[in-house]
């Protein structure tokens, strides 16, 4: 695990978050990489108290994203166009695909809190993950996903809006920034991943 000092470098290399509003969009976030995040091996604690590690999604398509249970204004946004997502896609798609919900406020975010969070929205437990983690494990996550965040009052962060789609081997294959944003580009991006291989014609 990378120290929180040069986490920090890195972080503030993508620029500054604006701290004006608990939940403002930045859309200039770090381009998408083209390596896999299961490389990162930070223990993550889920709504159910179990723990996991990033690398145990592995093997299907993920949508994840960065907010906290206790935002009042962007992260239940986000989950409505994680939901809006997830309701344009046949039920054999939605059984396929994996849904995180990564949160910068570990000291409140509870996992008790991120249960009763995604209960709000009536999701699959099986299928949406809410994750915390010390700080290391979400500042370098963030980085990777080009994420910015910024705690600005006791109970509130300024941070980026984004919803990035993981391969199956957890590379960046499209991130979708803004909040109720077109949703084709990140659902084309699922439907390619979740294509079935052709195998090539056999020649007599």
């Amino acid at each position: 695990m990378k120290t929180t000092a040069i986490l920090t470098a890195t972080l503030l290399a993508l620029g500054p978050v604006s701290a004006s509003s608990c939940c403002e969009h930045k859309e200039d976030a770090a381009a998408a990489t083209a390596e896999s995040l299961y490389q990162l091996d930070a223990t993550w604690t889920d709504q159910h108290d179990k723990q996991l590690t990033l690398a145990e999604l592995k093997g299907r398509p993920v949508l994840i994203t960065m907010g906290y249970a206790t935002c009042s204004f962007a992260c239940p946004r986000l989950a409505a166009d994680l939901l809006a997502i997830e309701r344009k896609l046949t039920p054999e798609e939605r059984a396929k695909l994996a849904v995180v919900f990564v949160s910068i406020d570990p000291e409140r975010d509870t996992p008790a809190r991120l249960k009763n969070f995604l209960d709000q929205y009536k999701v699959d437990h099986q299928r949406w993950h809410g994750l915390r983690g010390d700080e290391d494990a979400i500042l370098e996550l963030s980085v990777a996903l080009g994420i910015r965040y910024r705690k600005v009052n006791d109970t509130d962060f300024a941070h980026s809006n984004v919803l990035t789609l993981l391969s199956p081997t957890g590379e960046v294959l499209h991130r979708q920034e803004g909040l109720g944003a077109d949703p084709s580009g990140i659902l084309a991006a699922i439907r390619e991943v979740l294509a079935p291989v052709e195998a090539p014609e056999s020649r007599p």
